[in-house]
């Protein structure tokens, strides 16, 4: 009996530390859930605090984000311009929330590998992943045209172009696979590819980088729960 206990104990640490090993490291995106506000990330837009739904007092900071290339993190669209849709964060509280530039090449957002923030192993697989939605409904006027996005790492587009859904409100997941490259360290770029001055509006929230658990570790994790399995099945028949 007491060999069965050791044994238990032996398979249930195999398969925390397996679980552990392929869960606990992932990548710290420095505020990738934006619930530490304006700060972790860079952007080549303008930032704005101050929320503001009036547009009869000048279309403008301060008045909100009636202006292209603008973008606050806050907790609700609706709160920064009168036209678009009024809903929360994918988890938390705050996102990023984007009123598009009808210009391409510009970043949106950005986030350095800054003090090795986002070092990287070479070689291993990571899975890169943020949610998105678009903010404006444009009800009654021309066709929305919803943000057409690019994610980068080192300067190399993650999979084709990424269009949002014209439901707005409705958060998407972006999510892509990543071998590191032999730098070591992963600089992550948001560009939005749509030129149009309406509707090219969204908001940003969760993102990360987390390793692919490598097939030892897989089989770590299965030999554990194995052992478990086979060990409770033959107290059940005692």
């Amino acid at each position: 009996m007491k060999g069965l206990k050791k044994l238990t104990i032996i398979m249930a640490t195999m398969a925390v530390v397996a679980l552990v090993a392929g869960t606990s490291f992932a990548i710290p995106v420095p505020n990738g859930d934006f619930e530490l506000g304006n700060t972790g990330f860079t952007s080549a837009y303008t930032y704005h605090a101050l929320a503001g739904t009036d547009p009869d007092s000048g279309y403008g900071p301060p008045t909100g984000l009636y202006d292209e290339k603008f973008y606050t993190v806050g907790t609700d669209p609706k709160l920064y311009h009168v036209s678009w849709a009024s809903f929360g964060a994918h988890s938390g509280t705050q996102m990023m929330i984007v009123n598009g530039a009808p210009d391409t090449g510009v970043n949106v957002w950005t986030a350095p590998a800054i003090a090795n923030s986002l070092a990287v192993t070479p070689g291993q697989t990571y899975i890169f992943s943020a949610w998105l939605a678009s903010v404006y409904p444009q009800v009654g006027q021309s066709p929305i045209a919803p943000a057409t996005l690019a994610f980068s790492i080192n300067g190399t587009q993650l999979n084709g172009d990424f269009t949002l859904s014209a439901l707005v409100g409705t958060w998407q997941q972006f999510s892509q696979p990543w071998v590191a490259d032999a730098t070591g360290w992963a600089n992550l770029t948001l560009l939005n590819k749509n030129t149009a001055i309406s509707g090219n509006d969204f908001a940003l929230d969760d993102i990360t980088l987390t390793p692919v658990p490598e097939p030892g570790t897989m089989l770590l994790l299965g030999a554990g729960m194995l052992g478990l399995a086979v060990f409770g099945k033959r107290r059940m028949r005692k």
